[in-house]
Parts: C-alpha cells; sequence; structure tokens
C-alpha cells in the first residue's frame, strides 16, 4: 500500500508543478499555429484546445497509471533476472515492485527539472518534448540530428545512471543478496530490457519517420 501512495505522491508533484509552471496547451497551439505546410482553420485549433483542456483534468491519473504499469514492469524483469540466476527462492514480486518504486523517485525528480527548466526558458513545444535534462542530446542541435539518433541520445543522462544505482541499492537493502550480487542481478535485467525497449522505439522510429 505503501509503494502505491509513494506513487500517487510522485503523480501529483509532477501534475501540480506542471499545472503551476508550464503552459503546455498555448505551446501546443503555437506549434500548429506556425504549421506552413497545412492551412489549420480556427475552429479545429479551438476544438484542439478544448479536448486539450478536458483530458489534461485526468493526466495526474494517467501518470499514475503508467507509474504503475512501469513499475510493475520492472519488477518482472528484475524477477526474471533472479529466476535464471536461480535465486528467487521466498522472493515476492510485491518487494521488487518496491524496489522499482523507490528507484523511480530519480526519474521523478528529472521530470520536475525538466518543467523547472522548461518553464524558465524559451521553448517550443517540439523542443520541450524532446527536451531531458543532462543527457546528451542537449549537446547537438535538434534540427541536424537525424530522428533516430534522437530518443537513444536522450537516454544518456545523469538521472538514467542513478536510477541504476538506485535499482541496485533498493534490491541490495530489500533482499539478502551481497552487493556485487545484487548489481549483477539488477544491472543484467535492466539492461537487457532496456536494450529491448531500444530496439523497439528504433524499429518504431525507422516504420514511422
Amino acid at each position: 500500500m505503501k509503494s502505491f501512495l509513494l506513487l500517487a505522491l510522485y503523480s501529483l508533484g509532477l501534475f501540480l508543478v506542471t499545472y503551476l509552471l508550464l503552459d503546455v496547451e498555448g505551446m501546443f497551439l503555437n506549434a500548429l499555429a506556425k504549421q506552413t505546410e497545412i492551412e489549420i482553420p480556427e475552429n479545429v485549433l479551438l476544438d484542439t484546445l478544448e479536448d486539450m483542456r478536458y483530458w489534461n483534468k485526468f493526466s495526474g491519473l494517467f501518470t499514475f497509471l503508467i507509474l504503475v504499469i512501469k513499475c510493475w514492469i520492472i519488477a518482472l524483469v528484475l524477477y526474471v533476472g533472479l529466476f535464471f540466476a536461480n535465486l528467487h527462492q521466498g522472493v515476492k514480486l510485491i518487494g521488487l515492485f518496491k524496489v522499482a518504486v523507490f528507484a523511480e523517485s530519480i526519474l521523478v525528480i528529472a521530470g520536475l527539472v525538466k518543467v523547472i527548466v522548461v518553464a524558465a526558458g524559451d521553448f517550443s513545444y517540439e523542443e520541450f518534448s524532446l527536451f531531458y535534462p543532462l543527457s546528451i542530446l542537449n549537446l547537438f542541435e535538434l534540427s541536424e540530428l537525424n530522428p533516430l539518433f534522437i530518443y537513444p541520445l536522450q537516454l544518456v543522462n545523469i538521472f538514467e545512471l542513478g536510477y541504476c544505482f538506485l535499482l541496485v541499492f533498493f534490491f541490495f537493502k530489500e533482499f539478502e543478496f551481497d552487493f556485487g550480487r545484487s548489481a549483477k542481478v539488477a544491472l543484467g535485467s535492466y539492461s537487457f530490457a532496456l536494450v529491448f525497449w531500444l530496439v523497439l522505439i528504433l524499429f518504431l522510429t525507422l516504420n514511422f519517420t
């Protein structure tokens, strides 16, 4: 129960900070208005704005559901790693879920940092959607990058490294394994899942761009 309350706190924090500091609707409408290839009627823009305002009411709930699903997936990934290492005996999935929830805190911080930086700067909607704090992507001009390289470069960031460390740390604290074995299982499992996810994103990028 505490893990779900913590995820609810993460979601509420992200929702409130985004709501108070960012005008996402305004950025999105400006991006639509600047479209030169396609003329967008005013009534379409107004309908789009109304739809955004409606669905934004549920953004906190959507964030909570996404975090719950993600943490369960990470818990399953860790369990698979334990299974192949023959260390799964006596390990409960809810304990691995707890590990994933605690480790997720640093990625929530990354989200908060992103909102604060964007709120303090002059970002277009596209720049906002692609920006990730302390990532290698920030060293490149987006207009000069092949879309295929955007997500991999975005993924290489300080917060992702911190997430890996916290995943190992909380795994070590939750279960009676030594730190070396904890690092081997947690990093091995997560790395395999991350590579699979990256390949999937690259495949989708190739097919939809």
